[in-house]
């Protein structure tokens, strides 16, 4: 429980942000809702917020849209729980209509392949933070979730967890039926709460896979399931709507920032490119072109983010220089080497064994 607590939601006056203050409204704490939208409605949502939870709830409208104020709410969230559940706990908190008139759209789809396609053009409207696309192949399709926006490791974590699980009890109650086993595949660690993922069999899930973001992989033919409430003239005018709403969903990224992240998520695997030109839908050319107008290229921000991790796994001590070079992509163990030492003037060895033994690093 959360009473006692204040909670200060942004973009909490509609959509997966209103999620979250219902779900930390649901465990008592008490909330100062921000955002944007008809005065009216905000209104009458934080009213029956504070009625149906009997917490306080105010609202202020400061513009809090930046990324530092999106990354101390995950950890303020954290914080004030002690959990590290709360993504999976607002997934399973989230529903269908939660997402305004994009959910009233899905809930009136003929079939679940026109909701999902519905979702996939207006993923921006529901979490700007991720791209998803349809992918068709060998008689499945996979639903890809990418990030758009650099993020922390915690903020990762979070949203894959809110998104897969959400997911899960959202296509159910589309079918109205239960669902047929399919695969989660995140790229996120295994976490210490992982045992509640048996909540959501048949589904079957997957840890660390290698490129940063979250897949779902069904059998195609569940995209020919009719849904229960489809009403062609309601999905078209709910559908006309999200178009408008689009329109002015407008979004910048710091280029950097988001390729150093998906660099930083990937692990062990290292993304070329064209690999992360391709999942935000550019050229090679034209991605370098953006990461030059901010001073930076892509070689530079890889070798960036494979000197912190090497830093990181050296001072663990836990692993030789030779299997960390390899491990980080090198080709051998002298090209590392003098990689490492070009970036920090130091030898791994050298690094490594003074961090290790705690005293200072010397060449």
């Amino acid at each position: 429980m959360l009473k006692g607590k204040v909670a200060v939601v942004t973009g909490s006056t509609s959509g997966i942000g209103l999620g979250i203050a219902r779900a930390f409204a649901a465990e008592g704490a008490d909330l100062m809702l921000n955002g944007f939208g008809d005065a009216g409605e905000i209104e009458r949502q934080r009213a029956a917020l504070a009625e149906t939870h009997r917490v306080t709830a105010g609202y202020h409208d400061a513009d809090l849209a930046s990324r530092p104020q999106v990354e101390a709410l995950f950890a303020a969230a954290e914080r004030m729980s002690g959990r590290s559940d709360l993504g999976f706990e607002l997934g399973r908190r989230v529903k269908t209509t939660s997402h305004d008139i994009l959910g009233y759209a899905l809930l009136t789809s003929p079939t679940l392949g026109h909701a999902l396609r519905l979702l996939s053009s207006y993923q921006r409207l529901i979490n700007p933070a991720f791209t998803l696309e349809l992918q068709h192949h060998s008689g499945r399709v996979d639903l890809v979730y990418r990030p758009a926006m650099a993020m922390s490791h915690r903020a990762m974590r979070f949203v894959q967890e809110t998104i897969a699980v959400s997911n899960h009890y959202e296509f159910g109650s589309l079918l109205q039926r239960d669902l047929p086993s399919y695969e989660v595949h995140f790229s996120i660690e295994r976490p210490p709460h992982a045992g509640r993922y048996a909540d959501l069999a048949p589904a079957k899930v997957h840890w660390g896979d290698l490129l940063p973001g979250l897949r779902l992989s069904m059998d195609a033919a569940l995209l020919d399931r009719p849904l229960a409430m489809a009403d062609p003239r309601a999905m078209q005018a709910a559908e006309q709507r999200c178009v408008a709403m689009m329109r002015g969903a407008r979004g910048s990224r710091r280029w950097s920032d988001w390729c150093r992240m998906m660099l930083r998520e990937a692990e062990d695997s290292q993304p070329t490119l064209e690999q992360l030109a391709g999942f935000v839908n550019l050229s090679a050319r034209t991605l370098a072109r953006y990461l030059d107008a901010e001073n930076t290229g892509f070689r530079e921000l890889s070798l960036q983010v494979r000197t912190e991790r090497a830093k990181r796994l050296l001072e663990k001590g836990e692993q030789s220089v030779t299997r960390i070079a390899y491990r980080l992509g090198y080709s051998d163990v002298a090209s590392f080497i003098r990689s490492f030492r070009a970036r920090t003037g130091y030898s791994p060895g050298a690094w490594g064994g003074a961090r290790t033994s705690g005293g200072r690093v010397g060449h």
